[in-house]
């Protein structure tokens, strides 16, 4: 299985992201390629407009982040409950904006893993290193933390989904990671979701985003380890979200 999909971060209004769904959904049913899994992850506004578009298309329908209580005095947050109500199926948790932007730790996104588990949510898992890491030479100690963290307590890893961003490829200002430093993170995320969780580790998909596009997406996609991509704003038009699909799948 191949899995691609976006974040279509905060962008698009409740009317064009029933356009760009609807698009995808066309070109998914024209298609038929059982062994592709597309998956977009809109704003929480426009999850339930949406919806019933993904669920009769099979593309998987996220939300862009959670709070690891089902209801409470949180305000401005969002819960799994709320999400599954709204006809969310995924969760993307630890995305690098919000770990720099926002403050979140480890630690509650291991809250939040395990709430997503809790109500059977798949949970797209971001991990990735900063540039300062990169340049200290401790960029896979730091991903591996990050996976040891996050995952603590999880009995089982089957609805987790690990996305690779380096933060400092992904973004405006953000550039391609080199093949082979990807196919060194894609190793060590492996071997640290073997020692997790043993055989079981050994399926988890592992995908990688960051500054993806259709002329790199190919030579990502074919790296021994990768089971899919997720890819920023060369994706945010219908169109373009097909074309790099297309180039990501050509041999």
């Amino acid at each position: 299985m191949f899995y691609f999909g976006t974040n279509l971060k905060m962008n698009q209004t409740p009317a064009e992201a029933s356009v760009f769904v609807a698009q995808l959904s066309q070109y998914q049913t024209a298609s038929g390629a059982p062994a592709t899994q597309l998956w977009v992850i809109p704003s929480y506004t426009n999850l339930t407009t949406v919806a019933d578009t993904c669920a009769h298309a099979g593309i998987w329908l996220g939300a862009q982040n959670m709070h690891w209580e089902d209801d409470g005095a949180y305000t401005g947050e969002i819960s799994a409950v709320q999400l599954k109500a709204c006809g969310a199926n995924l969760v993307m948790l630890g995305h690098a904006e919000r770990r720099t932007l926002f403050g979140e730790t480890d630690e509650n996104v291991n809250r939040k893993v395990l709430a997503a588990a809790r109500h059977q949510l798949r949970i797209l898992l971001c991990v990735g290193e900063t540039a300062a890491e990169k340049q200290r030479d401790t960029g896979q100690a730091y991903v591996t933390r990050q996976l040891e963290i996050a995952l603590a307590g999880l009995a089982d890893p089957r609805e987790v989904l690990v996305l690779y961003e380096p933060v400092w490829s992904i973004g405006t200002a953000g550039v391609p990671a080199d093949l082979a430093d990807v196919a060194e993170a894609f190793a060590n995320i492996r071997r640290t979701l073997h020692q997790q969780f043993g055989a079981a580790g050994d399926g988890v998909p592992i995908l990688y985003g960051g500054s993806v596009n259709a002329q790199n997406c190919g030579a990502y996609a074919h790296l021994p380890e990768c089971a899919g991509l997720g890819v920023g704003r060369a994706a945010w038009q219908a169109e373009s979200f097909i074309n790099v699909l297309q180039h990501a799948l050509r041999v």
